[in-house]
């Protein structure tokens, strides 16, 4: 109480009658703003009445499974796209599909191999390679 009489003495050397009002209305709290959930469900129903509500519930299952199904074709079809923008080149892809051709027709010499060769096969390939977990390899 005391503080409070000798803080407004102060202001009031200090400070003329408006700018002491403005200081105590800064601090002041705040109402808060009020909260009136009918104003927001009033919206909804009238924006439902203007739509004319969910669309799904004016639809049976067949135009429904119809809906799904069609949006379901469209996302394939942006995937594709997808792909084939960031596809390679056709050269580069034919060189690949030849590799792995190669690779597959080839892949049973390795599989014939006994187990230890077949170690020491994959230890020489990263040696050579760069193993990114083997530091002393190439990278």
């Amino acid at each position: 109480m005391i503080k409070k009489f000798v803080s407004n003495a102060l202001l009031s050397v200090f400070m003329d009658k408006q700018a002491r009002d403005k200081l105590q209305s800064a601090h002041r709290p705040k109402p808060a703003p009020a909260t009136d959930h009918t104003i927001s469900t009033d919206i909804d129903d009238l924006e439902n009445q203007l739509v004319g509500g969910d669309p799904l519930d004016n639809m049976n299952k067949d135009e429904v499974a119809a809906l799904i199904r069609d949006s379901l074709e469209e996302a394939e079809r942006e995937i594709v796209n997808r792909k084939a923008k960031h596809a390679a080149n056709p050269d580069r892809q034919a060189l690949i599909d030849q590799a792995m051709a190669i690779h597959r027709s080839k892949r049973h010499i390795v599989d014939e191999l006994p187990p230890e060769q077949r170690e020491k096969l994959m230890y020489m390939a990263l040696k050579t390679l760069g193993n990114p977990d083997d530091s002393g390899g190439k990278h």
